[in-house]
């Protein structure tokens, strides 16, 4: 069991990548926090997760709003007494072209993927640093790489931000044994992409060398491998996980 006795906090949980990477998590032997805005979705995660025979834990959490995700980490502390890992699922995301985006939408995409994101980084740093361990990874996108074919321009924004972000933590949090790495998911098939046609996901696949867009267990097992000890010397590092529709 890739983690067993681990404790881990996964944000997004209640659907698409985020459940899928609890679950799979709690199947190789972590303790699993689930954390949505959507607290019966999570919920829900949390109640697979603990078939798995480990203990699991539903958490509402706004990511964009500072005391929510320190309520999180805090009740993490409090229930099992150390938080291992962090992988940052939650996000929006917005097709929106350049005349369409105004303040509120520019500032919901970028205070959920970007914000939020650094929030509950900086929310589990202080008990990770406090037991000399940690792994974080955090989510991007293919579109910061691509500029957004399908996202709009401020959604590649804010992923290209959570890379840099992602670097700059592993520069300052290494030394406490703490590793920060970003995965960027291609095209996926999750709710986020449930309003694309049928015929562009199928023109996707055929772009895909492998033949296919993504599933949320394919990004799962990326964040598995990164939050587990067998890349305890992988750290500050961006990985592509696009069955390689780009090249990192």
């Amino acid at each position: 069991m890739l983690l067993k006795g681990k404790v881990g906090v996964v944000t997004g949980a209640a659907s698409g990548m985020g459940r899928e990477a609890a679950v799979l998590f709690a199947r190789e032997g972590a303790r699993v926090v689930c954390a949505d805005r959507d607290l019966a979705g999570a919920e829900k995660a949390a109640r697979e997760a603990a078939d798995c025979g480990v203990e699991a834990l539903a958490l509402e959490v706004d990511v964009a709003a500072q005391p929510s995700t320190r309520r999180v980490a805090a009740e993490t502390q409090r229930r099992f007494g150390r938080i291992d890992f962090l992988v940052t699922f939650a996000g929006v995301w917005d097709p929106a072209g350049i005349d369409e985006i105004d303040d509120a939408r520019w500032d919901r995409v970028l205070d959920v993927n970007l914000k939020g994101t650094f929030f509950m980084c900086q929310a589990v740093a202080p008990t990770m640093i406090s037991q000399k361990y940690g792994r974080i990874v955090l989510v991007g996108s293919i579109a910061a790489r691509l500029g957004g074919e399908m996202g709009g321009p401020h959604y590649a924004a804010s992923k290209g931000g959570v890379i840099s972000l992602g670097r700059a933590l592993a520069r300052r949090l290494g030394k406490h044994n703490i590793n920060v790495n970003t995965i960027d998911p291609g095209a996926t098939d999750t709710p986020m992409t449930s309003t694309w046609s049928a015929d562009v996901k199928a023109m996707m696949a055929k772009a895909t060398p492998t033949g296919r867009i993504g599933t949320p267990l394919d990004m799962a097992r990326a964040a598995a491998l990164l939050v587990s000890d067998y890349a305890e010397w992988v750290n500050g590092q961006t990985i592509e996980v696009n069955g390689g529709y780009y090249f990192g």
